[in-house]
């Protein structure tokens, strides 16, 4: 069944990206570097999105070996995946800090706030079979959308700080004197 098998990729997905996130949360913070409530939630949100969606995909898995048809299987699965991704809204609405980011922070964030309700409406009509006639497709849909919120946190997480020394250093050269190169 190749549904299962694409389940293997973003359970073990899931997993290295969650384990190099610790990783990279655990060696990055260097001492005069701000940690501030912004990477913290974005670190969370990393580990907590990777690890319940490995869970989801272990969930299916386990299930498939029992005697139901697929359709109860993408059902189950799929309001799984609509309670688990509604958790994950309200955990980060609760947490949102958007006083201090920039307009195309604030129009992101909405987008994917959207972007997720939308995958707990998907699912939640494939799960009632309104719609969709419980299958796996929307099920994934919501695999990818969330390996994708997975790696732009991760992305960012890499690379603000370096984008930071780049800045300091930048400022540092700007302040330096010149010499008189002819």
């Amino acid at each position: 069944m190749k549904e299962m098998e694409q389940l293997i990729v973003a359970l073990e997905s899931c997993i290295v990206l969650a384990g190099f996130a610790a990783i990279v949360g655990t060696l990055q913070p260097k001492k005069g570097r701000n940690i501030t409530k912004g990477r913290i939630v974005s670190l969370a949100m990393i580990i907590y999105i990777s690890l319940v969606n490995a869970l989801l995909a272990g969930f299916t898995l386990a299930l498939s070996n029992f005697d139901i048809s697929e359709q109860s299987l993408w059902s189950a699965s799929s309001a799984a995946m609509s309670l688990a991704t509604t958790f994950s809204i309200i955990y980060l609405w609760q947490k949102k800090r958007l006083k201090s980011v920039s307009i195309a922070a604030k129009i992101t964030y909405f987008l994917l706030f959207g972007f997720a309700g939308t995958m707990v409406f998907i699912n939640l009509l494939n799960a009632f079979g309104i719609i969709f006639n419980k299958e796996f497709a929307p099920y994934f849909l919501s695999f990818i959308f969330n390996l994708f919120v997975v790696g732009y946190a991760f992305s960012r997480l890499l690379m603000r700080p370096l984008w930071e020394v780049v800045r300091e250093n930048e400022l540092k050269n700007l302040h330096k004197p010149r010499a008189n190169v002819r």
